[in-house]
Parts: C-alpha cells; structure tokens; sequence
C-alpha cells in the first residue's frame, strides 16, 4: 500500500501530467456548452467523443509542452520531444483525422443511396452501422484547443 500511495504522489505532483490532464478535460467538458450555442441542443455525449470545438488533443499536448517549459526549461532535450510531439498530434488531428472523417460522411452517403436503392431496404433488412464522421479538428479548434492549453500549462508550469 505504501508503494501505491508513494506512486499516486508522485503522479499528483507531476507538473506536465496534471497540466496535459486538465486542459484535457477542460476541453471536452466545453464541448457541451459550445456544443448548445451552434446548435441549441445539449449533447452531453460530446465530453467522450472526439472532434469539435475546441481541441482536447491540442490543448492537452500544448499544456505538456508549456508546462515542461516551466519544469525542465526550454534548452531540454525532454521540452523538445514535447514541442515536435505537440506539433505531430495537431498535423495530424487538422489533416489526416479531419480527412478520415470528411471520407466517413461520403461513404456514409454512398451507403446509405445504395441501401435505398437496394432490394434489401424493402425486404426491411437493417443497413448497417454508420462510419464515426466527427473524428478531426478544423484550424479554429485546433488554434482556440492549443491557447487554452497554453494558458493552462504556463498556469501549472508557474504555480503548480
């Protein structure tokens, strides 16, 4: 037991961990209200679910990153990984995922045309489950996700 709590203090007291987490859930706990103002319906699903407004992972690798800023200082190796990190999980988060999901909503489409125009739809056969279309970030998200996860992280990197 006394090794769990030592390593439970250990985790409490990491300054990057508890900056990356927070920013993390900061972000998708705002995705519920930011969620209702573009559309006028709560969807609390969004705390789990990934896309949208603002980024949890810019904000998360951001806040990493300026907290190890504070913690290890700018000429260490292990802020470096964290930077080029950071900018890798935006890249792809802006363009490989957001590409992912532009793809899911066209096949979506094609299916569900085709399950239209199929001889099954009449035979009442279910369709089949729809491809996850929300999976990446447009620039804004990424941008608005990684300032309240620098925000964050200097706020932890400073007082934590």
């Amino acid at each position: 037991m006394p090794d769990l709590l030592h390593f439970l203090q250990g985790l409490w007291g990491n300054t990057a961990l508890m900056a990356a987490l927070t920013a993390i859930v900061v972000t998708q706990i705002l995705k519920v209200p930011i969620h209702f103002v573009a559309t006028r319906a709560w969807d609390w699903s969004r705390v789990f679910g990934a896309g949208g407004m603002p980024s949890s992972h810019s904000a998360g690798v951001v806040a990493l990153a300026s907290a190890l800023w504070f913690v290890v200082g700018p000429t260490s190796p292990i802020f470096a990984v964290a930077v080029v990190f950071a900018a890798i999980v935006m890249y792809d988060a802006g363009g490989i995922r957001r590409h992912a999901g532009e793809h899911a909503v066209l096949l979506n489409r094609i299916a569900m045309e085709f399950s239209q125009r199929s001889e099954s739809a009449v035979s009442g056969q279910p369709e089949g489950e729809r491809l996850k279309e929300i999976l990446g970030h447009e620039p804004a998200e990424i941008i608005v996700g990684g300032l309240i996860g620098l925000v964050i992280g200097i706020a932890f990197g400073r007082w934590w």
